[in-house]
């Protein structure tokens, strides 16, 4: 426990980041178990989870400390790899059936968190090598299993590693 706390320093914005990526899992997990309502649950996820951060962020980031300039770009740069990397997955899967596409997404999603892990700490990267190899399974199984079970995992898996790091901060 006080290692996690000692770590938690050094990564300020880690329990606000928590929280967004707690609150994302929620809906990506939601979307898992009723996948009619994947894409309104993943929204409702990233509405709650950025309300989350614009009420708690100061609450959660300040008594940490203040997150350094090279915190700061990175978390802008990981967002922006997300982006520009789901674009491309789009554009390359998209006929590819949703299967393929929407794991190689939550492929993707997992890769930005390795240097999101800057902003966030270890947690995140480890967080990001997981998410990345259940798509990849997933990608590599290929029809053979449940896209719901993919789902699912990652969904569990960013509410384990949020609900991680947002405590690391609140403890």
């Amino acid at each position: 426990m006080i290692e996690t706390l000692a770590m938690s320093h050094a990564f300020p914005m880690s329990s606000a980041g928590g929280l967004f990526i707690l609150m994302m899992g929620i809906g990506v997990a939601l979307g898992g178990i009723f996948p009619k309502h994947r894409k309104p649950l993943l929204v409702l996820g990233a509405v709650a989870g950025s309300i989350a951060i614009g009420v708690c962020v100061n609450a959660l980031t300040r008594p940490l400390g203040m997150p350094t300039p090279v915190q700061f770009w990175a978390l802008a740069a990981a967002i922006l790899l997300e982006i520009v990397l789901i674009g491309v997955v789009v554009a390359r899967y998209r006929r590819s059936g949703e299967y393929t596409l929407l794991l190689a997404i939550l492929f993707v999603v997992g890769f930005h968190f390795l240097p999101m892990a800057i902003a966030f700490g270890p947690l995140c990267a480890i967080l990001g090598v997981t998410t990345m190899a259940n798509a990849g399974v997933g990608l590599w199984a290929k029809r053979d299993s449940s896209l719901k079970s993919y789902w699912i995992i990652d969904g569990a898996l960013k509410i384990v590693f949020g609900g991680l790091m947002f405590s690391a901060g609140v403890a």
